[in-house]
């Protein structure tokens, strides 16, 4: 007995159950008909742009400004943020809150009862996001309905944006808040070291520190001045009554009027004045002086003063700068995400389509067929046939 099998039999018992492999193609074929009309799977396609130094000029404009150093991909920054609970939440809400035309999405939505977190659970089955190169995130989207899908994919589009803008926005309205309650505060401490700094000069009766220095200094370098012309000249008179008097010594009945005695006389009260005239000034220049002293520690306080304004507005410029940069920040946020690609309605289609699932269906209508024909073959007993003599 021969148990090999040759392919000629092999394939004459696959030829003998093509009746079995046809039924068995149109019953599959027929199951993926019936898929294809009640339980179609409309996959939607949508794109964001997350705009870096790379691709936006005004992105690489900010950088050479403010400096910022980025350790994270802006995109895949974007996508952590959109995979949580709270942008979902978001996305429900404004299906809920949005007015919609089409009775699908109606329909849809109230299946949910206005629960929102059910709501939001299913749309994050739904919708998927996918990093693509050049900072482009893509939103997927499969459902039953063509209408469903498009309207996921382009809200969730619309609500990305304006979500993912507002969150960045909040954290740099709280920094702008901090930066100008510090403005704020160190305006405050200015105009208090400034009428500090006026009221203590009233009391002094010191309009400008400087000039009064000034005009004390120039006052005290006259009074000087004055008591060594006084001084000079009280030399030179006594020396010319010297001389006088040694002259008259040899002409004592000489007493006129005009003569050398009252020359003398008239050097002498001029001596007199002299000395009241320092006297005077010698008295106005130790007050001035004393005065003077005075000053020093007025002089001291005010210097301190002006070190703590100086010190106090070189705060507030920094402040101000930085307040700038943020300034420049929250306008690239504003214009930092694009929506490139948003889908339409006439361009969703099944998938996969008629043709192919059919193919599909025959093909593996085939393989279940071939493979149960031949466990068949495989375990069916075989027969003995007579011998001839």
């Amino acid at each position: 007995m021969n148990d090999e099998i040759s392919m000629y039999e092999v394939l004459q018992i696959f030829l003998s159950k093509w009746k079995y492999l046809l039924m068995l193609a149109l019953f599959f074929t027929l199951i993926a008909i019936v898929r294809h009309k009640k339980f179609p799977s409309y996959p939607a396609q949508g794109k964001l742009l997350i705009k870096t130094s790379e691709n936006s000029q005004l992105r690489s404009f900010l950088d050479t400004i403010v400096g910022s150093q980025q350790n994270i991909n802006p995109a895949e920054r974007a996508i952590i943020l959109l995979e949580t609970n709270d942008y979902f939440l978001e996305l429900a809400n404004y299906f809920i809150k949005t007015k919609q035309d089409a009775p699908e999405i109606m329909n849809y939505i109230s299946t949910f009862e206005g629960n929102d977190q059910n709501l939001a659970s299913n749309l994050r089955s739904k919708l998927k996001f996918r990093l693509k190169k050049g900072g482009q995130i893509i939103f997927n989207v499969k459902s039953n309905r063509r209408i469903l899908s498009t309207a996921v994919v382009n809200n969730g589009l619309l609500v990305a944006k304006n979500y993912l803008t507002n969150r960045e926005l909040k954290e740099y309205n709280e920094a702008e808040l901090y930066f100008q309650k510090q403005i704020d505060h160190t305006l405050d401490n200015l105009n208090d070291l400034k009428l500090t700094s006026i009221k203590k000069m009233k009391q002094r009766s010191v309009i400008s520190l400087d000039q009064e220095k000034g005009e004390g200094t120039k006052y005290l370098s006259g009074l000087k001045k004055q008591i060594n012309d006084s001084q000079i000249k009280i030399s030179e008179n006594t020396s010319t009554i010297r001389k006088l008097r040694s002259r008259s010594s040899g002409n004592a009945k000489n007493h006129s009027k005009f003569g050398t005695n009252a020359r003398i006389l008239q050097l002498e009260d001029e001596n007199s004045a002299l000395r009241i005239k320092i006297a005077t000034n010698e008295r106005y220049l130790k007050k001035i002086s004393n005065q003077k002293l005075e000053l020093v520690p007025f002089e001291q306080e005010m210097e301190k003063i002006k070190a703590n304004y100086h010190f106090e507005f070189k705060i507030y410029e920094g402040l101000r700068d930085k307040l700038a940069k943020i300034g420049l920040q929250k306008t690239y946020i504003q214009n930092k995400i694009d929506i490139l690609e948003l889908q339409r309605l006439e361009r969703v289609r099944s998938s996969p389509g008629i043709i192919l699932l059919i193919l599909i269906a025959i093909m593996i209508s085939q393989a279940i067929g071939f493979t149960v024909i031949y466990l068949i073959e495989l375990f069916k007993p075989i027969k003995d046939h007579p011998q001839a003599n």
